[in-house]
């Protein structure tokens, strides 16, 4: 009778932690997977780092520019250079034709950036298709996605973080290996892709042997250093081709889970405005999945996840999950804007019915109705501090807009 009684309850757990797991839940692959990535086509990534991965049997991708190609840009590989890359089997993704923000540009030119790309891509380099983006300087909004999709399968962004399974198509999660990313760095990405059975996305620019001197410059022999550790680790390279071939082919999220925002990174065309010291791939302190947000509320600083803009009759309510790290009582206000004017606005701590608590995560559920917010659109979405002080780090993890 005991032991009947211990089974029907570990069953009933088991049951209800089932029901807890968010339709967004990660699902893994085989094993953890890398691609390196080498966005722009810098003549740096042919002569450095083209020998660095063929000697290591390493096949990449190469984001490119379109015009850089066609017009020979100094500073840029060249027409017979890539053609080259694409006959020793790496992997080849439109940049756009001239490299802009899209999110400033008309209709008529984001059309044009995306399609005249991809067509001289295929037309030069002999290639049977070009199904694959990069979106420039990582910046999108819901009108550049809806643009991708007229003309692609997917799109790598630079919103930190790993990929699986039903990962968006549209939102691929890459972390950019810039100056200041140390070997270590990316080591402990690497360690993570292969414990969680994710793919990790690598983006690099231009490669120097000295001392970098802009951001987007990489370090030879620290770029060699992370691909010996990959074939130390005996991690999975892929291709972004071939990595977008192994996931679910999920490009929207499911309507029943409301609009992500934030699900291990940046989501649904939200795009980071933040001018708080933060981090959107904490994985010190994570509520579900393998990432958080942490963020400094100080001095009025805030978090500020911009949208081209999100109608909110169609919600009831705001979700998020919120940490007080180790003091707690933080004082942050979360508020909705449309650009223009304050939709609605609510201390974290009224919403919670008291302090945000030092050690846990607390659910936040804020109803619309409360803000007195019954319809509008949503441009900016912020979490700023609420006392002009220095307060500790606050963590932020699944943040959702709940449909009615």
């Amino acid at each position: 009778m005991t032991t009947s009684f211990k089974n029907l309850r570990g069953i009933v757990t088991l049951l209800l932690m089932a029901l807890a797991v968010p339709a967004s839940a990660a699902n893994p692959f085989e094993q953890g997977m890398v691609t390196i990535t080498l966005d722009d086509g810098w003549a740096t990534q042919y002569t450095k780092a083209r020998p660095a991965l063929n000697a290591r049997n390493i096949d990449a991708t190469y984001a490119l520019i379109s015009n850089a190609l066609a017009q020979s840009w100094g500073g840029y590989m060249t027409t017979a250079q890539v053609r080259t890359l694409v006959a020793e089997g790496n992997d080849i993704a439109s940049h756009t034709a001239t490299h802009p923000d899209l999110t400033t540009v008309s209709a008529t030119q984001l059309a044009s950036e995306l399609q005249d790309s991809q067509a001289w891509l295929v037309s030069n380099l002999n290639l049977p298709a070009v199904p694959n983006f990069v979106v420039p300087y990582g910046r999108y909004d819901a009108n550049v996605l809806t643009a991708i999709r007229q003309s692609y399968a997917s799109n790598r962004t630079v919103n930190a973080g790993r990929n699986f399974r039903d990962t968006l198509m549209y939102e691929l999660r890459a972390n950019d290996v810039h100056r200041a990313v140390t070997v270590s760095t990316v080591r402990g990405w690497i360690d993570q892709a292969i414990a969680e059975k994710s793919w990790l996305i690598l983006v690099f620019h231009e490669f120097v042997d000295g001392t970098p001197t802009r951001d987007t410059q990489y370090r030879t022999s620290n770029f060699t250093a992370i691909l010996d550790y990959i074939q130390t680790r005996g991690i999975q390279t892929v291709t972004l081709a071939q990595g977008a071939a192994m996931m679910e082919g999920r490009t929207d999220p499911d309507p029943a889970a409301g609009l992500p925002i934030y699900v291990d990174g940046l989501e649904s065309g939200f795009d980071n405005w933040s001018w708080a010291t933060h981090s959107l791939s904490e994985t010190g302190v994570v509520h579900a999945g393998s990432t958080s947000i942490s963020f400094e509320p100080d001095g009025w600083a805030g978090l500020m996840f911009h949208h081209s803009g999100v109608d909110l009759s169609l919600y009831q309510s705001v979700e998020l999950w919120v940490h007080g790290g180790t003091t707690g009582g933080q004082a942050v206000r979360l508020v909705l804007h449309d650009g223009g004017q304050t939709l609605g606005s609510i201390g974290l701590d009224a919403a919670l019915g008291g302090p945000i608590a030092a050690g846990t995560w607390q659910k936040v559920t804020i109803p619309l109705a409360n803000l007195g917010v019954t319809s509008g659109t949503l441009v900016d979405l912020y979490f700023q501090d609420d006392s002009g002080a220095d307060q500790g780090t606050v963590y932020l993890d699944d943040i959702t807009l709940i449909p009615r």
